[in-house]
């Protein structure tokens, strides 16, 4: 049958809600310490349909298992909490879930995690958990952060995620728009989604974060409260015990979570995320505080000279691309001739070797080299930018001179989180600039969810795009076109279109080709960013600790395990 809301109006008191049948409470024994992928600040958010940074994302995946996993170290995807099967024509996806596993809350009175309870029997996680999330994910309500990125590939999701808000009749175009939606709830563990374009990413869709279940009978009670520690409800190999906003999240093991397709039990009782610099990582883990630590690029020599711990030492190509965005809507970071020479006056081999000092690779093309149909910047020598002062001054100079200005006039703020990282390297590029160009551009740095809040009004800002599925048009189309409305207001007929003809193209040929065109568009002719450097994944690993090392972002801990 057609989702309807009314699977999701069911009202309980909470005292009700959380009855347990049993309880299991948390061990002690196999406890794990980490700021791998968290950063100093706040996890912004817990909700799937809020999450758009990897802090965040990471939290979520142990609790909230997706449809299908995307493996971290193969990028093949694997059943998560379904399987599936696809009609002849690559346009609808019925995703079988796996029945019986119980939604779950750590009780702090307790000290155990105790499953949720309707009528004296456990409440198991659903085809309609699943549809909730997607149709709030897609909700103009909620203003999602990733609803863009759903949008173009559920039947009827750009209609939904459009709708004006301020329309005399948005409540009833939104009903029927919800109505339309090609998301259909056809038992209590069958899922059917009718999809707007068979592709190889579709699968990979379904593997993101904004299409796990979520409990809408308690998000419908609480509202944005929901996600608190002493409210949230998951149903992972985790739950949240505790989270202490501004300095760490700890999850425990979900006894009740016997793990389903590539998503095992965890054999951890629990896991400790604190809240640290990368800078503060290593000492951290030096002093025993920490058993999984990222690593400062300024701390890279030292370990590799000392034979103790290089061998607990790791790095790897990463999932990332480090970029400057600057504002199109802001002089004179509207006119591609100042964008140019900014970003040719960026000596990127200078800031992997002398700054971050971890064996990034320097970029001059935005998509991450691995990603599926990625033009290879070696391929492409003639259309990207590098480090070139005499082309940067006379790029600038043919701005100053049609405007009557001096370079003294430039001005500007390059905004960023907080972090030593990356304040390094804003205090690089500001030299560079002011070297080269003879600008003078201020640097400002915030929380993680200032920051995040106020990018969109930045002149330049610095940005990490870390992919969520691995296609370039999770790159491409998914950050840049103009439908997503790009957070530094990027808008290109040419380039749209090209990279709209790429995601359907026949041949991984032909969609390189038109990838490579648009990312000239992006970071050339009409110079739109300058990406700086590819990341390296590079972490220190306390001994006894049995891990994977994942490629894709985010780490599943429920893998993890720890010796004796």
């Amino acid at each position: 049958m057609r989702f309807n809301t009314r699977f999701f109006v069911l009202v309980l008191t909470l005292a009700a809600l959380f009855v347990s049948l049993g309880a299991v409470a948390a061990q002690d024994g196999k406890v794990l310490y980490t700021s791998r992928q968290m950063g100093p600040d706040d996890v912004p958010t817990l909700d799937p349909s809020q999450a758009s940074d990897v802090p965040s994302v990471q939290i979520i995946v142990e609790i909230f298992p997706e449809l299908i996993r995307l493996h971290e170290e193969s990028v093949l995807t694997e059943p998560g909490m379904a399987t599936w099967t696809v009609s002849d024509d690559g346009l609808v996806y019925t995703f079988s879930i796996q029945p019986e596993v119980p939604w779950v809350k750590y009780n702090a009175d307790s000290g155990a995690v105790e499953q949720v309870m309707v009528d004296g029997a456990p409440r198991y996680v659903q085809a309609q958990d699943f549809a909730y999330t997607m149709v709030r994910t897609l909700d103009p309500n909620v203003a999602s952060d990733y609803g863009y990125v759903l949008a173009p590939w559920v039947v009827g999701g750009s209609e939904l995620n459009s709708l004006d808000t301020e329309s005399a009749t948005y409540e009833a175009d939104r009903q029927a728009a919800i109505d339309a939606l090609g998301i259909n709830v056809v038992d209590d563990y069958t899922l059917e989604v009718t999809v707007t374009k068979a592709s190889a990413a579709v699968q990979s869709i379904f593997a993101m974060w904004i299409t796990t279940a979520t409990p809408g009978w308690l998000i419908d009670e609480l509202g944005d409260v929901w996600i608190e520690s002493e409210n949230i409800v998951t149903y992972g190999p985790f739950a949240v015990k505790s989270w202490d906003h501004g300095a760490g999240i700890t999850l425990v093991k979900n006894p009740f979570f016997a793990g389903v397709g590539a998503v095992p039990a965890a054999k951890l009782d629990e896991v400790v995320f604190q809240f640290l610099d990368p800078a503060a990582q290593f000492p951290a883990y030096e002093a025993g505080t920490l058993q999984v630590a990222e690593v400062d690029g300024t701390m890279i020599p030292r370990i590799k000279a000392d034979p103790a711990l290089s061998a607990h030492y790791y790095a790897a190509p990463g999932s990332c691309t480090y970029y400057y965005g600057f504002n199109q809507t802001r002089e004179p970071f509207n006119d591609a001739r100042v964008v140019r020479a900014f970003s040719a006056a960026l000596d990127r081999q200078a800031i992997v070797d002398a700054v971050t000092q971890a064996g990034e690779l320097p970029a001059y093309m935005f998509v991450l080299p691995s990603m599926a149909a990625a033009p290879k910047q070696e391929d492409y020598p003639d259309q990207t930018i590098k480090f070139d002062p005499e082309y940067a001054k006379a790029q600038l100079q043919e701005y100053l001179d049609e405007k009557g200005i001096t370079a003294a006039d430039i001005t500007g703020t390059l905004l960023h989180n907080n972090s030593t990282a990356h304040a390094a390297i804003a205090q690089a590029a500001q030299a560079m600039w002011a070297d080269t160009l003879g600008v003078n551009i201020q640097i400002s740095a915030q929380d993680f969810g200032v920051y995040l809040d106020q990018r969109r009004d930045a002149d330049i800002y610095r940005a990490g795009w870390c992919f969520d599925y691995p296609d370039a048009n999770n790159w491409y189309y998914d950050v840049f076109h103009s439908s997503v409305d790009p957070d530094n207001h990027f808008n290109n007929a040419e380039y749209d279109a090209l990279v709209e003809a790429a995601a359907v193209a026949p041949t991984v040929e032909e969609r390189v080709a038109l990838y490579a065109q648009a990312d000239a568009i992006l970071t050339n002719t009409a110079a739109s960013i300058a990406p700086i450097y590819y990341y390296v994944t590079d972490d220190i690993t306390a001994d006894g600790v049995e891990r994977t090392h994942s490629v894709i972002g985010r780490e599943y801990y429920e893998k993890w395990d720890l010796a004796g």
